[in-house]
């Protein structure tokens, strides 16, 4: 059972995830990426850091640039892009604050690309 609001959990004891019921595909996929980094860092307890490391974890294996930039040419906003990813919104924020500013710069010019 996970606790009452949450879409998942790991308990490292254990070395079981559990999930939510009833998730949708994409909740499911990114909630069972984030308690994965959960236990890829062994993490016992919930903090804010382990949190972070464990969103950060799953954003890199949920996104893959080169798709990233593919998408960003022909989605409109953020939303779309995560639809279309198949990841949610939050996991594209994440990720989008792990990328280099080379990087920044090649998505700003595939966005550019669409609207020209």
């Amino acid at each position: 059972m996970t606790p009452h609001g949450w879409w998942g959990a790991y308990d490292h004891r254990r070395r079981l995830i559990t999930l939510r019921p009833g998730l949708g595909p994409i909740q499911l996929r990114c909630t069972l990426m984030h308690e994965l980094g959960h236990a890829h860092y062994g993490h016992a307890g919930v903090t804010g850091k382990q949190e972070t490391l464990a969103n950060r974890w799953a954003a890199y294996r949920l996104i893959d640039f080169d798709e990233l930039l593919s998408t960003a040419s022909v989605e409109q906003s953020g939303p779309g892009v995560a639809a279309a990813l198949e990841v949610m919104p939050d996991v594209l924020e994440t990720y989008l604050k792990l990328l280099t500013r080379a990087q920044l710069e090649a998505l700003r010019e595939a966005a550019l690309s669409r609207a020209a």
